[in-house]
């Protein structure tokens, strides 16, 4: 049996490798971003976020990691499909980009800089970009819109521990100063 690709076909072939890998770069993209802020995070995980009163309705801690790798693959997914249809020049994929800064800029502010009322509004920010980008991208394809469902309600569940440890925690306790 001959195993080459004949000239003719060698087009889709390269075609086919080439939407692979531009799916794969969409999927990797906003999970460099979480892996960056997970740096920060994982500093101040023991010394800090550990210490904090959580509400009883937080996930333990080894949840977070695959959650976010598999919510930052959806909406990296969604952001490829609205690609395909409608390229870069379109409101939901600005509306993508803007959230998923406000994303990348939780970790610092909340686990970073400890900045934990700035990061909740960080977060109603984001979640607000993020129903406005489902939105569009159901608009341009149903699919892509319903990847976002699943993000949204993960940020929803983060807001409410943001909020309920920025109400429920000593002022010394967020700013990690010591007690003299």
């Amino acid at each position: 049996s001959n195993s080459t690709v004949a000239p003719e076909q060698m087009d889709t072939v390269l075609a086919s490798m080439l939407t692979v890998l531009q799916a794969a770069a969409f999927i990797i993209f906003p999970n460099v971003g979480g892996a960056v802020g997970s740096i920060v995070t994982g500093k101040e995980l023991k010394d800090w976020y550990l210490k904090l009163n959580k509400p009883p309705w937080t996930p333990p801690n080894w949840v977070f990691p695959p959650m976010w790798i598999f919510l930052y693959s959806c909406i990296g997914f969604a952001s490829w499909i609205v690609f395909l249809h409608v390229g870069f020049q379109n409101v939901g994929m600005y509306l993508y980009a803007a959230q998923l800064a406000l994303n990348w800029a939780w970790s610092p502010l909340f686990f970073g800089a400890h900045w934990v009322a700035l990061a909740a509004l960080d977060m109603m920010a984001m979640i607000g970009l993020s129903i406005a980008c489902g939105i569009e991208f159901y608009q341009v394809n149903p699919v892509a819109g319903a990847l976002i469902v699943p993000y949204l309600l993960w940020l929803s569940l983060a807001l409410s521990i943001n909020v309920y440890v920025y109400f429920y925690n000593d002022t010394a306790v967020l700013r990690n100063e010591k007690k003299t």
